[in-house]
């Protein structure tokens, strides 16, 4: 129940509340998106328009600027009554104008401005207008005038020709509205532009995103979100189931160590008070009956004598640790004072044995008998690995702050069934080992606040790594 809470927590802590806060960054994120899309097309649509209306009033100020020119050649010729019958011509005509009139005088703000500057005049007081000036070319005198009605819903036409949804106010330079298309959509944002041809202003509503749209442009990304979530989710289930398998393991690993250690405590004194009794006796046997044969017997018991209590030693540095003496010790020392021992065996075996001391002294905090244990370990193993001989090589130096042990051998290897269950009790190649050599070794290694490493690659040979931290002088 515990660990299912845990999960359950673990579940809304990294994944729900990680998608609700994604979702609803999602939502705002994907919000400023289209409105920022919404603000370009309407800025778009807004200078199109501008443009249109540019052109449109570009054309019309054209067109009476050439028949206020056209006019003015034959203004001795023609009367009032010609100038005005051709100009409701032109109303007919053109769907642009709603009405065009001529004046000789000017009879408002308008005409005397068109007078004094000479130039035609957009004039939005009551009615949109263009104002027109007919100039004599000989004497540069303003003879008279046309003012043009401009029709607004034609202009709202061609509007909506370009965009049947535009939602747009059209402004004269006092800021009245001329014209205005469609219902003002409620938006928090508007673009304005300014015509060229004329004082004008156009101001576009931007729409308004609705929560509708917002969400179904949101939606991929979430179920984007929520997907990867959950991937993340697995991978760290995955971990999590991983690192507790990995913690079982070693914890059983460490009930087998303290299981193995309390039945050799208790029981190690009861094998060896017999143990001794019996050598005892084939030790006086062995006097008694000097025949070769009784003395080839004894020999074999008193080995399997021997080797009984080093099974028991071994047993009893795998139980709870002890309170050891420590002492600070070169390591070239140390493995030097068993560097006979190992060269007779490796003699016995054939091997070809080399050893390599450090440069520099190798300083260590340790308990020698323990440190000369896993040597010798490791180098029994190294041999035993070399049935048909070869060459074992036992090197010393100093790497930053660790004393290195490297035991090499050119052996058959560790098989590769065997290499991640080196360091578990009674797991061995060997058909008359214990199991228990290599456990020992890293015991001692790590109450030495040490790492042992082993690299091995079958049928070329096995490397063995140990680290151990130096100290500052030898005793």
């Amino acid at each position: 129940m515990g660990r299912e809470r845990m999960r359950r927590s673990l579940y809304i802590l990294l994944v729900m509340i990680p998608c609700l806060v994604g979702s609803a960054w999602i939502v705002l994120w994907q919000d400023e998106q289209q409105q920022q899309q919404w603000l370009e097309e309407t800025r778009l649509f807004a200078n199109i328009h501008k443009n249109d209306l540019d052109r449109f009033l570009a054309e019309t100020t054209t067109k009476l600027e050439t028949l206020a020119f056209i006019v003015s050649k034959h203004m001795t010729t023609l009367s009032e009554k010609d100038i005005n019958d051709m100009l409701q011509q032109i109303e007919k005509q053109d769907v642009r104008f709603h009405h065009i009139s001529f004046f000789s005088e000017s009879t408002n703000s308008a005409m005397r401005l068109a007078k004094a500057t000479k130039q035609t005049i957009i004039d939005s007081d009551h009615t949109t207008t263009i104002v027109t000036p007919i100039v004599d070319e000989k004497t540069n005198d303003t003879v008279g005038f046309f003012v043009a009605e401009l029709r607004m819903d034609y202009i709202k036409k061609r509007i909506k020709i370009i965009d049947q949804n535009a939602s747009l106010r059209l402004y004269d330079e006092r800021g009245t509205i001329l014209f205005a298309t469609n219902e003002l959509r409620p938006s928090q944002q508007t673009v304005t532009v300014h015509l060229n041809n004329a004082p004008w202003m156009i101001e576009a509503n931007v729409p308004h995103v609705t929560m509708k749209q917002n969400v179904q442009a949101s939606l991929p990304y979430i179920l984007l979100l929520i997907v990867a979530i959950h991937i993340i989710w697995l991978l760290i289930q995955y971990w999590l189931l991983k690192r507790q398998t990995m913690l079982e393991r070693m914890e059983i690993q460490t009930q087998k160590l303290e299981l193995v250690g309390t039945l050799a405590a208790s029981t190690a004194h009861e094998i060896r008070n017999p143990l001794a009794g019996i050598k005892g006796f084939i030790q006086l046997l062995s006097e008694k009956h000097k025949d070769n044969e009784s003395q080839l017997y004894f020999s074999v018991i008193q080995n399997e004598i021997t080797r009984i209590n080093d099974i028991v030693n071994e047993f009893l540095i795998l139980g709870k640790p002890t309170a050891q003496k420590l002492e600070t010790c070169d390591l070239n020392y140390i493995v030097q004072s068993i560097h006979p021992m190992i060269e007779s065996q490796a003699h016995l075996h054939n091997v070809v044995y080399t050893f390599q001391r450090a440069d520099v002294p190798l300083p260590i905090r340790c308990s020698k008998d323990h440190l000369k244990q896993v040597v010798l370990n490791l180098a029994k193993n190294a041999i035993e690995a070399m049935a048909d001989g070869g060459e074992l090589t036992i090197s010393l130096t100093k790497q930053n702050d660790w004393a290195v042990l490297h035991v090499i051998d050119n052996g058959g290897g560790i098989p590769n069934d065997i290499k991640s269950k080196l360091f578990q009790p009674f797991v061995t190649s060997k058909q008359t080992g214990t199991g228990l050599g290599l456990v020992v070794c890293k015991r001692i290694v790590d109450m030495h606040e040490g790492t042992i490493d082993i690299h091995s690659i079958e049928k070329k040979g096995t490397t063995i790594t140990v680290r151990l931290p130096l100290r500052q002088e030898v005793e």
